[in-house]
């Protein structure tokens, strides 16, 4: 199977993507989430506070996504309740993270 390029735009930043065509349909609906969740930090905010907001949310989902392949491999299986509970507690984290980004950006 054969990779194609698919260019999206995030915050207004284009970003270009080689993947199949089989998973396409995914990277476009993740592309759309995290756009809008850019989106919606860049109105107040200075582009590097946003900026540092990505890095530090990615850091923290890969290295939970890492231990959660390391507990698989342990065990066998995903956690799931666990995954939904991190989640959530991820989504709160970031919430607030983006609140005091954005008042600190109309100051």
């Amino acid at each position: 199977m054969s990779n194609k390029q698919v260019e999206v735009n995030i915050a207004g930043q284009p970003y270009r993507f080689a993947i199949s065509a089989d998973n396409e349909a995914a990277l476009l609906e993740a592309v759309a989430l995290v756009d809008d969740k850019m989106n919606k930090l860049k109105g107040g905010v200075a582009s590097k506070g946003v900026e540092r907001v990505a890095v530090m949310a990615a850091i923290s989902i890969a290295s939970d996504l890492l231990a959660m392949r390391r507990k698989q491999d342990e065990d066998g299986a995903i956690p799931v309740d666990a995954v939904r509970a991190r989640i959530r507690e991820l989504n709160e984290r970031a919430d607030e993270a983006l609140r005091q980004y954005a008042h600190v950006g109309t100051r």
